[in-house]
């Protein structure tokens, strides 16, 4: 072999040595990885994507959100009158309740009585009306007189004229050891003419309207007057317009199961709302 064939087949064979591969060679947008055909993404800039979680910005006074209340939303305004609630009667009372009978549960008065206080308050605190209860007790009896004058000392303190004493009962025929016949809704003012009548008729129509259409019927003190008239202690010694309501006779079958049942006791409740919203709106 000549030297000049030799030095051909050298340069070769280091030639062959150095020779670049393209395929194993890293370039800047491949280094440190096998796959060639990797896409380089971007993060997204997040507008008004949902499953973008921002910092709650909370205002001043921020309250929660709740669900929306489908319930009426009755009228508030300022009322003129203070409703002076008056619950007859207490658990240690003597008598006033119906007589025993296994037929259906024994009726207490001074239960009935606070039971349909709870249920005008909650009314009245729905319209935004101002009422105060003047007997909290539920076992301790409360004179008559003492009743009455703590009433005075509301009257003293929001305005006689802004006050209306309101005293809620059921009424009787006996001494609760039978059963009577005496039926019917009344409600009572002291004796002569006072602003008192003119609320009474409104508290009697009121029960007409509601208790009516359930069969009971309204005791009617003569032909052209509803309410009735007599010298209660409650009605007298209270300084402002004062209305005693007689809601049916606990001694009589058929009225008491109608007081005792939830339509019943709603609908006595009804009356005396209604009766008041007249007299707040000026429709006496």
């Amino acid at each position: 072999m000549g030297m000049k064939k030799l030095i051909e087949m050298l340069k070769q064979w280091f030639a062959s040595l150095f020779k670049k591969n393209d395929e194993n060679v890293e370039t800047p947008d491949t280094a440190g990885s096998t796959d060639t055909n990797i896409a380089i993404i971007e993060e997204p800039v997040n507008e008004g994507n949902d499953t973008q979680v921002d910092e709650p910005i909370n205002e001043p006074n921020d309250e929660p959100i709740n669900e929306p209340n489908n319930d009426p939303v009755p009228e508030h305004k300022n009322w003129k009158y203070v409703i002076l609630l008056d619950n007859g009667h207490a658990s240690t009372t003597p008598g006033k309740r119906s007589p025993l009978d296994k037929e259906i549960p024994q009726f207490f008065e001074y239960e009935f009585n606070r039971d349909i206080v709870r249920r005008l308050c909650d009314k009245l605190d729905d319209w935004g009306m101002k009422f105060e209860i003047i007997v909290p007790e539920k076992d301790v009896d409360v004179s008559l007189s003492t009743r009455a004058s703590r009433a005075n000392k509301l009257c003293n303190l929001y305005g006689v004229e802004n006050c209306i004493f309101l005293s809620i009962h059921a009424n009787a025929a006996g001494n609760g050891k039978e059963w009577m016949n005496g039926r019917g809704w009344c409600c009572y003012t002291s004796k002569g003419e006072t602003e008192s009548d003119v609320y009474a008729e409104m508290f009697m129509r009121e029960a007409k309207k509601v208790l009516e259409p359930y069969g009971m019927t309204i005791r009617k003190y003569s032909s052209h007057k509803f309410s009735w008239e007599e010298n209660f202690t409650v009605l007298v010694k209270t300084r402002c317009p004062a209305i005693l309501t007689e809601n049916l006779f606990y001694d009589n079958k058929d009225e008491v199961k109608f007081l005792q049942s939830e339509e019943g006791r709603e609908a006595i409740a009804r009356i005396h709302m209604n009766a008041i919203l007249n007299i707040q709106n000026g429709a006496v």
